[in-house]
């Protein structure tokens, strides 16, 4: 199995606004779905797509930490506390 999704909880959420809700932002949680385009602050999709999104404890696991990589179109890695992503895994 896979993950296929990463959703933000609490301090993970961002806050979108602007043009959304008349100026005013609200707190969105934030979504990471493999094939999808990244969104960045405002909700709006920039050119990166998520290629994949693995789940590893670190190497400093004596202090508990947990993270997920997620890779994407631009070759880049994004590292994402487990504490703060729910992880819908899949096929």
């Amino acid at each position: 199995m896979k993950i296929v999704s990463l959703q933000s909880v609490g301090l993970g959420a961002i806050f979108s606004g602007g043009e959304h809700v008349g100026g005013f932002g609200f707190n969105e949680p934030y979504v990471l779905k493999v094939g999808k385009k990244l969104k960045n602050g405002r909700g709006r999709e920039l050119d990166v797509t998520v290629t994949e999104i693995d789940y590893q404890q670190s190497d400093f696991d004596m202090y508990g930490f947990q993270i997920y990589t997620v890779l994407t179109s631009d070759g880049h890695s994004r590292v994402l506390p487990a504490d703060k992503y729910i992880a819908e895994w899949g096929e």
